[in-house]
């Protein structure tokens, strides 16, 4: 039972990280996982030591402890190389599993059966990465087994052709093995001499194989591993294809060759079961501790922000940085926000590992459908608090709309110090947020606290963490120790009566702020819903003005804000109550007390044999979807479908039906991923070709040149910044085994060691932790960890297999032997002779830049963009109206937008999230002409990021009203102030579609690099204050900031603007990069030295005859 390990064995490491797989897809790469630091707890279970936990050496009353010495040092050694139990575990798996494939071809048997291709299999042993989690490597695995197999059929095929080219062309003439032919490495079986129609057929059927695989790799990246294993295999065949004179020796090295990729696989899916199993359940549980522990780290960092606000310019914040700068941006918010995206990559990493939890079969005690629930539960907890990270964003805002210097710090300027009446607004507008920052500091931070050991409660429910004390000796003494325990029974309950503080505080915020403003509210003024008094004369003079006067719109800004922020923080608090209901309801049904065997259902099943061929395209499968319940239809638009072709309507006969597949070749054909398999053949070709002359093929053989062939094959990018990346750090790594290589062989060679073999797989084992190191902890260089794996496998592989079969046997194969510090080198000059070819052909005929790649992304990211804003306006207006329907009906429009809006959401965070990472490799492009403009395009990178938040902010406020509708069909409110809020909305055009009509055109100008059209303009989305003030004046007035429902208005007000900021900003930017059409009459004087130089002047005009006589 080793193999099925219990879910609470593989938890998240202290800073938040996780155990992961990464989809790079770099070269060797694909889906890696990483390890970071654990700690062993007493249960055995590896935990994630909670962010908002003191730091070491400090009590929880704030008092130094002293530190011991073994625990200062294990601190600095995680501190500085990140290894811990888990991450070593992860390491030492990685370098058991070709340590075994090389140590075992010590035996006779084996080295009898393998002869010269025994260390192939420790290099595919790497190349299968059992560092994987379970679920993801069997799969994977489960792959490479079928391709390779295939692989093997169509080598056969291949060779068929090959061997009966040779008998069609010439009679056949055998001699005995020997350098320049295959042969068989134990014995010199019969082979042939060079034939010109063999290697021709074997250049054609490898040409195609390259061709077809590398399509298929750049198609479907999921199946970058397989590709590789294919890739090498037809390499290896084809090489040696035209020297075999009959199907007895074809077959002979096909199944030599196959078994030694098999045996491969066996050792390493050994390795991956049974030697620290990775459940891909427990890579789901580390993220779900990770995800709390990040969600109370951002709550904190809130706490921090608002405290600073007490004293601060929130207009201005500046700071100095460690090199002594003065920037802008406040500490505080800087660090809320590099918390807050360390969240977003979470909750990413989190949906991406899910499916596989959710269809693995395992020992635990939450079934898929569970898992499913807590990650739902946890987003919803994310949306507000990445919410409240906007709060800078707001302040900034704010200050560019007014015009506000905010090089000026006026934090500690008085209203006599301001030289006009813009200024003496700014810093009246500061000191009023500092007296309500320093008014809600006690709610706020009770608040805080409450939240924190609410989410402290879920991870020990769901035993991610030990139980042990968070609260506060404060805390503590306030409850006078007799309250529940985060982890206890009856913490809800206590939960709850501790939210009345944010209750609270919402009360606290209103008197604040109104006694700031002059408005003394009336004791009974939250229970009693009619506020009449106020149109009494004592009332502010503002309270009675024209609602649109600049002071009234600046006064309810302001109020907005303040509204924005306790929304969240109220919204986050109830959230986080739902999830502690839901896990106590998990604890309460005996779930998480018994183990049971977790077997996926077959629609899990039919998911994943869907997933293995699935692609990532921007739209959905169905167009339409009936409820089959009410009658109602969802339609979710074109956009979700297949595009339509202009140049030919849907077929209807059945000649067009099945003419139109005949369509699909051409398409496949001129497609760029066909492009990259072309390139790539062509690049392997010029290296095969020498293999296939008949001057050439000895050297081929001799020296090795199918090492630079395979590496052509496997580390070609589509695009020429990725290539010169991987060509750098290809050539590093192979530098780097090389080196080492020489230090594990000598170093036992010149000992007085007994069994020198002995000693250089022990150093073997050992330097082999330094790739996997670097596989694990910076996959942004994986190739450098997987180049040194391979390369010193082969090194040192080839040595003591040479050791252990004679140079005879192993010259057999018509490979010359060299010593290994001669073939360290010569395996270093092959890389990078392949590498070298390999970006020539990115780059010719035409180059594939990063530019154009990155181009293109940005659209699609911007057709995102347009898709989410249109599903998040109809769900508003949906939910405004009251016609959203029931939530837990499948069909309902409820649940298909909720599903759709949380599916482009993570499609659209994970395609910016690749836009940030493309924009590291543009540093590696040759540049040719003009620089690229980068800083335009990380400017709409951000602004979208910004964008997709708001409008995701504008959803979560929304919800509001749904509820409330709810609430009212119950009598459980009567608020009147709500009734007429809903008639005059329902009158009102409460959205616009014309945003997703100008996002679109955004993406196709982007996509296709053509100008926008001209006069293109950003449109007012929801307008609702202003035409409610048309139509109510007293509607949105200070006297209902009680009202339910008016918190959520402020949301949406300040959403939807922010997000109209950002489309105005984007429009710019992308008018910047592509050009406006301009359909303007220009005329230009002849006498204006610049005539020439504008390329939209249509008329000169001449000079008057006084202007020439002058």
């Amino acid at each position: 039972m080793a193999s099925v390990p219990r879910d609470g064995q593989d938890t998240a490491g202290p800073n938040g990280h996780t155990n992961n797989y990464n989809d790079t897809h770099q070269g060797e790469l694909s889906s890696i996982p990483t390890a970071t630091p654990t700690e062993a707890q007493p249960n055995g279970h590896d935990t994630h030591k909670m962010e908002a936990e003191p730091s070491s050496g400090t009590g929880r009353d704030g008092s130094k402890a002293k530190e011991s010495f073994p625990a200062k040092v294990k601190r600095i050694w995680l501190a500085k190389t990140g290894i811990d139990k888990r991450t070593y575990m992860q390491m030492f798996k990685g370098a058991l599993a070709p340590t075994i494939a090389i140590s075992a071809y010590q035996s006779t048997s084996w080295a009898d059966t393998y002869t010269t291709i025994g260390y192939l299999c420790g290099i595919i042993a790497i190349l299968s990465l059992p560092i994987q989690p379970r679920a993801k490597y069997l799969q994977t695995m489960l792959t490479n087994v079928l391709v390779v197999c295939f692989g093997c059929a169509v080598a056969l095929l291949a060779m068929y052709c090959t061997v009966h080219a040779r008998l069609n062309s010439e009679f056949q003439q055998t001699r005995n093995g020997g350098p320049g032919t295959s042969g068989l490495a134990a014995g010199g079986a019969p082979t042939t001499t060079y034939n010109s129609s063999a290697s021709a057929v074997a250049g054609v059927w490898l040409f195609v194989q390259i061709y077809a695989i590398s399509t298929y790799r750049a198609n479907r990246p999921q199946f970058t591993i397989p590709s590789i294993m294919y890739a090498i295999f037809a390499n290896v065949s084809m090489v040696y294809a035209p020297q075999f004179g009959s199907m007895v020796q074809a077959k002979a090295f096909a199944k030599k060759l196959l078994g030694a990729f098999l045996t491969g696989f066996a050792i390493s899916t050994g390795v991956s079961l049974f030697v620290f199993p990775l459940t891909s359940r427990g890579v789901v549980f580390n993220d779900i501790a990770g995800y709390i522990n990040s969600l109370r780290g951002c709550m904190q960092a809130n706490l921090d922000y608002l405290h600073s606000l007490e004293d601060s310019d929130m207009f201005a914040p500046h700071r100095v940085n460690t090199a002594g700068d003065d920037v802008a941006g406040s500490k505080e918010a800087a660090v809320f926000k590099a918390k807050v995206q360390a969240l977003t990559g979470l909750h990413a990493k989190l949906n991406m590992d899910l499916p596989f939890a959710k269809r693995e079969v395992a020992f635990g005690s939450l079934g898929p459908d569970d898992i499913q629930e807590l990650a739902r539960g946890l987003r919803q907890i994310m949306v507000p608090t990445v919410g409240l990270s906007s709060m800078p964003e707001i302040f900034q805002r704010i200050a560019e709309s007014r015009g506000w210097d905010r090089e000026l710090d006026l934090s500690q300027a008085t209203v006599n110090d301001a030289p006009d009446d813009e200024e003496k607004i700014r810093i009246e507008s500061i000191q009023q947020w500092h007296h309500l920052m320093k008014k809600l500091r006690e709610p706020y931070g009770r608040a805080t606290t409450t939240i924190d050991e609410g989410l402290a409660h879920i991870a020990i429910r769901l035993r991610l963490t030990p139980k042990q004390s968070v609260r506060s000796a404060e805390n503590a003494a306030e409850s006078n120790g007799d309250e529940p325990q985060p982890g206890e029974t009856g913490f809800a309950a206590y939960y709850a009566r501790r939210s009345a503080d944010v209750v609270q505080s919402r009360k606290d915020l209103f008197r604040s702020w109104c006694s700031v403003h002059g408005i003394e509210l009336p004791a009974s003024f939250f229970e009693d819903s009619s506020h009449e008094d106020y149109q009494m004369p004592e009332a502010p003079v503002w309270m009675n003005a024209d609602p649109r006067s600049p002071t009234q719109q600046r006064l309810r800004r302001q109020l907005f804000v303040c509204l924005h922020l306790h929304f969240l923080l109220r919204n986050t608090n109830r959230k986080v109550y739902e999830l502690i209901l839901h896990v106590d309801g998990l604890q309460a049904s005996g779930k998480l007390g018994k183990t049971r065997l977790i077997v996926p259902d077959v629609k899990g099943l039919r998911k994943w044999a869907m997933s293995l061929f699935a692609t990532d395209d921007e739209g959905h499968d169905d167009q339409q979807i009936d409820t089959g319940t009410n009658g109602t239809t969802v339609y979710l638009g074109e956009a979700y479908g297949k595009r339509r072709d202009p140049e030919h309507l849907p077929p209807q006969t059945a000649w067009e039906k099945s003419s139109n597949m005949l369509r699909m070749i051409s398409h496949v054909l001129a497609s760029p991923e066909s492009a990259f398999g072309f390139r790539c053949a062509c690049a392997t070709m010029s290296v095969a070709i020498v293999a296939y002359l008949q001057h050439t093929q000895t050297f081929f053989t001799r020296e090795r040149l199918f090492w630079s062939q395979i590496m052509i094959s496997i580390s070609m990018s589509p695009t020429a910044a990725q290539s010169v990346r991987g060509f750098i750090f290809r050539i590093f790594g192979t530098f780097v085994a090389m080196l080492i290589s020489w230090v594990a062989y000598y170093i036992v060679r010149y000992s007085q060691v007994d069994g020198r073999t002995a000693g250089v797989l022990v150093f073997f084992f050992i330097f082999l932790h330094g790739g996997i190191y670097i596989v694990v902890k910076h996959p942004s260089i994986t190739p450098v960890g997987m180049i040194t794996q391979v390369t010193l496998t082969l090194i040192l592989g080839y040595e003591l297999q040479v050791r252990k079969i004679g140079i005879a046997v192993a010259t057999s194969n018509g490979q010359a032997y060299f010593p290994i510090y001669e073939l360290a080198p010569i395996r270093l000059a092959t890389v990078c002779g392949g590498l070298f070819l390999a970006w020539i052909w990115t780059i010719f005929p035409y180059p594939i830049t990063e530019h154009s790649m990155m181009r293109g992304n940005l659209g699609r990211s911007l057709y995102l963009l347009a898709n989410y804003y249109s599903v998040m306006h109809e769900t508003v207006r949906a939910r405004l109206k009251g016609t959203e329907g029931n939530w837990a009906s499948k069909g309902s429009p409820a649940y298909q937008l909720d599903k759709s809006r949380h599916k482009i959401f993570l499609k659209a965070n994970a395609t910016l999230g690749a836009l940030r990472a493309q924009s590291a490799f543009i540093s590696f492009d040759i540049p040719i002409g003009g620089k690229f403009p980068r800083q335009q395009y990380q400017e709409i990178i951000a602004l979208m990021q910004s964008s997709l938040n708001f409008m995701n902010l504008v959803s979560l406020a929304s919800v509001t009203f749904t509820e409330l509708q709810e609430q009212d069909a119950k009598n459980e409110h009567n608020s009147r102030w709500l009734r007429d809020f809903r008639s005059l909305i329902s009158q009102a055009h409460v959205t616009s579609e014309s945003i997703t009509t100008l996002l679109s055109l955004l993406s196709a100008s982007v996509t296709s690099g053509t100008p926008l059209p001209p006069y293109l303009r950003v449109p007012e989305p929801f307008q609702l204050a202003q035409r409610l003030d048309e139509m109510d004046q007293d509607i949105l007035s200070v006297r209902h900031i009680a009202e339910p429902g008016y918190a959520s208005f402020a949301v949406i007000q300040i959403g939807t603007r922010c997000v109209i900021d950002d489309l105005r900003l984007i429009l710019q930017l992308v008018k910047e990069l592509v050009g406006e059409l301009d359909f303007s009459y220009h005329i230009v004087s002849t006498t204006d030295p610049t005539r020439n130089n504008s390329s939209e002047t249509l008329l000169y005009h001449a000079a008057s005859t006084d202007e020439k006589k002058d």
